[in-house]
Formats: C-alpha cells, structure tokens, sequence
C-alpha cells in the first residue's frame, strides 16, 4: 500500500509475485479488467507487477464552513459532513475487501480460464504452465472434456516432506468416498519415463514430495465454479496448514506424556526405601496424609485429570 508523494490523496496497490507475467497472458489480464477496472489504469510503480489504484476525485469531499455562515449554515454543513464521512467509511471497506482478495484472484486467474472453457464447452487444448512459487509450478493441460491441474509440491524440512506425502496418498484414496468426486491421482517418485510427468518437464529436485493431479469436468463446477477456483488456487497452502496442525498436535500429546511421567516419578518411592516413614524422615520426602489439606486436593485433582485423560484418548 502506498501513498504517492506528489500525489498524497491517491492510494496504490502495488503487487508482486512469482509467475505474474505468466498469469496475466492466461487469463490473469482480462480478469483484472472485469473484476478490478475501477481499480486498473495500466500504471507502473518501481519493479512491481501490478498496480491498482483509487481515484481521489472519486472520494466524497468534507466542505468546510465558511467565515460569515450562519448557525443554521454551519449546522447544516456539519449534518452534511457527518454524512460524507460515513460515505467514505463505506467506501474504505469495500476498496478494502476487493483488495484483499487481489492475491488469491488473480493467482486464481488462469485456473477460473479454464474452468470457464469448460463451461463453455470450448474444445481447445492446450498445455499451460505456471510457477506460481520460487520451487514450485501448477500446469493446466486442457482437452476436449475435462481440465487436469498438476502441482508440484516441494518442502525441504524432513518431516514435513514425510508428512505431505502421507497426506497427498490420503487424498488419492479419499475419491473412493464419493462417485462423483473429483479424480486425484499422486506421484509420489517422478519417473520421466511416465508420459504425463514427461510432458510437464517436472524438476525432481524441485518436487521432493512429488506430483499431485485433480481431473475436472464440466460437472464439476456447474453449481459453483468459485469453489472450484478457491480450493485449486489454495491447494497448497492447504497442505502445509496440515501439515503445521499435525506438528502441533504430536508436540501436545508429547508434553502432555511428559507430565503423565513426571507425576509417575512424585509418586514413586526411592529405590531401597520400604515405607513412607523412613522416606519422609531420611530423604526428605512427605507421606499423602502428611500434606497440607490444599496440596491433597491439588494431587488428587491432577490425578483425576490424568486418570480421565488416559480413558478418553487410550495408550498409543
């Protein structure tokens, strides 16, 4: 966001990404003319991609009163002042909400293309290839019936590649749920001598958890093609906010077996100690019934706690 220094009252969107020229020859251009016109004058700012931006004659002006005005007329500007400020408050959330989503629409951009081919029943075909991050490419190959999107999906950390993989299998088998789901075919390995991954010219160093397809058809997105969009366009950050849930959900389960053994070791007699007398009088430790009424309730309580913790999830 920026504010031009010859031009203080003019506000820019000014956008960046990998891939945007790529984009905006497949679809990404008259997107923005139809979605965005209001906001895109072809302008340029520094090495930026994309700018879009507000034309200040456009925003409500605040009239200020004049020196000899009446009470009346000063009551009357100040009514009217109060009604163009919630203009203008309007008129910030909606800028504010379009531009918001400029990211995911217009990376979206070729994806709603072809989607929109499909719909038409236009029978072209042809191979498109986006790389939409600095690792990473999406590839549409479009044919007579149906739209196959390709994602190479690339992590470097050792368990995250581990746990995508295990992921992406999951979504191959969950097609089996339903007739009508979308067909998602994984390659975990890329083997150049496959005709499909051939074609796509797939760096296998740049795909350590390989290749995920999603076949799409006209029915597919007949009742609502944005859903369509949003979920391809999103796909991978999808996986990698799994991917981050899972880590956090192991991280939980450890600390909470960390303080199932720590309670283990208060309870646990010293190794040579018969009974609680000799443990409390030589070593230093206090018997249950020698504890203060609150620290009873505070162990018991926490045993409790465990006891109903190990009943609900078992030992895994």
């Amino acid at each position: 966001m920026i504010n031009p220094q010859d031009n203080p009252e003019k506000t820019l969107l000014a956008f960046k990404c990998h891939g945007a020229k790529k984009m905006m020859e497949n679809g990404g251009l008259d997107f923005i003319k139809e979605r965005y016109a209001e906001f895109y004058k072809g302008e340029s700012f520094g090495d930026y991609d994309i700018v879009l931006s507000t034309d200040p004659k456009s925003k409500p002006q605040k009239v200020k009163a004049p020196s000899g005005a009446s009470d009346e007329e000063k009551t009357k500007i100040k009514e009217e002042n109060a009604e163009v400020k919630v203009k203008l408050a309007e008129m910030a959330d909606e800028i504010a909400g379009k531009w918001a989503g400029f990211k995911s629409d217009f990376m979206g951009a070729p994806i709603r293309k072809v989607l929109i081919d499909l719909q038409e029943e236009n029978k072209e075909t042809y191979l498109t290839e986006i790389p939409y991050r600095k690792d990473e490419k999406y590839w549409i190959k479009k044919t007579d019936t149906n739209a196959v999107f390709y994602f190479n999906v690339h992590f470097t950390n050792p368990t995250d590649i581990a746990l995508a993989k295990i992921m992406l299998n999951e979504l191959k088998d969950s097609k089996k749920i339903s007739s009508q789901a979308v067909s998602v075919n994984y390659f975990p390995k890329i083997d150049t001598s496959m005709e499909n991954i051939n074609e796509l010219g797939v760096d296998p160093k740049k795909s350590s958890c390989g290749v995920i397809s999603f076949t799409l058809n006209k029915a597919h997105t007949k009742k609502n093609m944005e859903t369509a969009v949003y979920f391809l366009t999103t796909f991978r950050q999808y996986v990698e906010f799994h991917i981050r849930m899972v880590k956090c959900l192991l991280h939980s389960r450890m600390r909470k077996r960390i303080a199932k053994l720590e309670i283990v070791f208060e309870r646990a007699l010293r190794s040579g100690v018969t009974n609680q007398v000799e443990y409390k009088t030589n070593i230093g430790g206090a018997a249950q019934s020698d504890k203060p009424e609150e620290e009873k309730i505070n162990t018991f309580t926490k045993k409790r706690a465990i006891d109903t913790e190990e009943h609900a999830i078992g030992d895994d």
